[in-house]
């Protein structure tokens, strides 16, 4: 222990220099640990914004017809949080981001003809993907095609507009040599996916049966003929 003599208006001030020192440390210490106190809460915060952050959804949509991306644009929303609707890529992928773990969301997916259609998912820590089936009931598909065929009732389906393209006189020639009718549904077709199955039937039914020259002549509207 030591100390220092001041002289301060005439008197003799004794310094302890040593009790000065720890009470120096002392404040410093406290300081210092308030400074750890926040920096741990910084710490705490910041590590569960990334928690939360980093729970998503990576969503893959297909088609229950089939079991591809739906051929129309897709459109997705998770209705619980109300984020922004979005667009899957040409894929049929989405990622909807900043979503809690261990929470049931609602996703609602919709496509042309499919409509719309909810999923409830239950989320984890970290990325979760799902894959979204879109249900659809088809009017026209393969096995209708078949059963029009037999019955002398098949039809080459068009996807027209308010107003659809009449037949010429070579359309309606190539239909009396093949037996078949050009069917327009005009601006309201069904889902892309039935009309695709339904037509790609028909055509393999007609290359059976006439071969290939009937291609030669076929209107080029006729939906998903290469």
């Amino acid at each position: 222990m030591f100390h220092i003599l001041f002289i301060c208006g005439g008197q003799v001030i004794v310094f302890n220099a040593h009790r000065f020192f720890i009470l120096n440390v002392v404040k410093h210490l406290k300081k210092n640990l308030n400074i750890q106190k926040n920096i741990i809460k910084l710490i705490l915060i910041l590590v569960c914004g990334i928690t939360y952050g980093q729970t998503e959804i990576v969503g893959k949509v297909i088609s229950g017809i089939s079991g591809e991306k739906p051929i129309s644009d897709i459109y997705a929303q998770e209705l619980i949080t109300k984020q922004p609707l979005i667009m899957a890529d040409s894929l049929g992928n989405f990622r909807i981001e900043y979503l809690e773990p261990n929470k049931k969301y609602i996703i609602e997916i919709s496509a042309f003809g499919y409509g719309k259609q909810k999923f409830d998912v239950e989320t984890k820590s970290g990325i979760n993907n799902v894959t979204f089936e879109l249900k659809a009931d088809c009017e026209y598909n393969a096995e209708r095609a078949e059963s029009d065929w037999k019955n002398g009732t098949a039809n080459l389906l068009l996807v027209g507009s308010i107003a659809p393209i009449a037949n010429t006189s070579s359309d309606n020639r190539f239909e009396k040599k093949f037996g078949i009718k050009y069917f327009d549904f005009g601006c309201e077709p069904p889902i892309d996916e039935c009309l695709k199955e339904y037509n790609q039937r028909i055509f393999e039914l007609m290359d059976k049966k006439y071969g290939m020259k009937w291609r030669k002549n076929v209107r080029s509207d006729v939906e998903y003929l290469k």
